[in-house]
Formats: structure tokens, C-alpha cells, sequence
């Protein structure tokens, strides 16, 4: 004689998550959508997303009422399901490690530019640990800079010193040298 809680087979009511952790997961998924619906297009375009996530991110743009955003949001969410989540999160959070060698490199390029326009005779320490700065004409670039900044000027030559190094040190590490428009601008 069989019992009623027997079953037969190997699904068991207990293995399904329940509607509160479904609907937090959902509600997730929708809060990391609308994030990448928060950041500018053109940076969500270099996303791990795929390309119909892309095309509901752009329409979120267009939106203009509230509603129509909110509708929008919740499909992205939907999208979302069918996408590597964790590798997102990650992307946004920078954690990947392209993103955090690029801050690195900016970093190390703002560091030198500032020390070489304090410091001019640090310029051979500078050819030192990258060689290829001395087919480069930083010795006028730091002259220029340092009278810029002395005479409060535009800082024409204190950006291009920057470029200059940052570019230098991403090829001698075997990067991608070019800089985003944004990460300009804070120059």
C-alpha cells in the first residue's frame, strides 16, 4: 500500500526555490538591468551583454514617460534571465581585469606626469623602466606643461604629457592604449 506523500519520481517539492527567493532574483536581474540602463549607451555598448539586452538598453534611452521607462525596466529584467548575470556584475562592479589594468595604467601615468613636472630630472628614471620614452619628446612636453601650470593656462601640454606616458606604459605591458572619451576628460 502506497502512501500519498510517496512519489515515484525524482522531482521533490523541496528541490524548487521558493516565490520569494524566485521574486528576488527577478527583482535583482531588474536592479543590475536598470544600472546598465543608468551609464552612458556608449560604455554599455563594450558590456558582456548580448545583442537583444543591447537593443532594449537603447530603447530605454528613448523612453521619455515614466511609465513607458518602468515597462521597459521590467523587460530588460526579463532579458536579463537569459544572460551571464555574475559576468555583468562584474563588469559593473570593474572587477574584470582589463578594467582594473586600465585604471592601473592611468594611475601610474598621472603619477609620472605630475613627478616629471615637479621633477624633471626624473626623467631618466622614467627611461629606465620604459626605454621607449626616449624615442619620445617628453623633455619639451614637461617644459611646456610646467610653464602651463605656472602661468594658469589651458592644459593642452599637460593632457598630451599624460597621453604620451599612458600610452607608453599600456604597449610596454601589451594593452589596449587607447583611452576612453570619459577617462579623457578627466584629465
Amino acid at each position: 500500500m502506497k502512501h500519498q506523500n510517496d512519489h515515484d519520481d525524482t522531482f521533490d517539492d523541496d528541490d524548487r526555490p521558493s516565490k520569494s527567493a524566485v521574486k528576488r532574483e527577478m527583482l535583482a536581474l531588474q536592479d543590475l538591468g536598470k544600472t546598465l540602463c543608468e551609464l552612458p549607451f556608449e560604455k554599455v555598448k563594450k558590456a558582456p551583454v548580448g545583442e537583444r539586452l543591447l537593443e532594449a538598453i537603447a530603447e530605454f534611452h528613448k523612453c521619455r514617460s515614466f511609465g513607458a521607462k518602468k515597462r521597459q525596466l521590467q523587460f530588460i529584467g526579463k532579458l536579463m534571465r537569459q544572460e551571464d548575470h555574475d559576468d555583468i556584475q562584474a563588469w559593473v562592479n570593474g572587477e574584470s581585469v582589463e578594467q582594473k589594468l586600465k585604471v592601473l595604467n592611468l594611475h601610474a601615468a598621472e603619477q609620472w606626469r605630475d613627478r616629471l613636472i615637479q621633477e624633471p630630472a626624473l626623467l631618466a628614471d622614467l627611461i629606465k623602466a620604459y626605454p621607449q620614452a626616449a624615442q619620445l619628446n617628453l623633455n619639451t612636453m614637461i617644459r611646456q606643461a610646467a610653464l602651463e601650470r605656472a602661468n594658469n593656462k589651458p592644459p593642452k601640454n599637460y593632457r598630451q604629457l599624460f597621453q604620451a606616458i599612458y600610452k607608453m606604459i599600456t604597449e610596454a605591458l601589451g594593452g589596449d592604449a587607447s583611452l576612453d572619451a570619459e577617462m579623457e576628460d578627466e584629465e
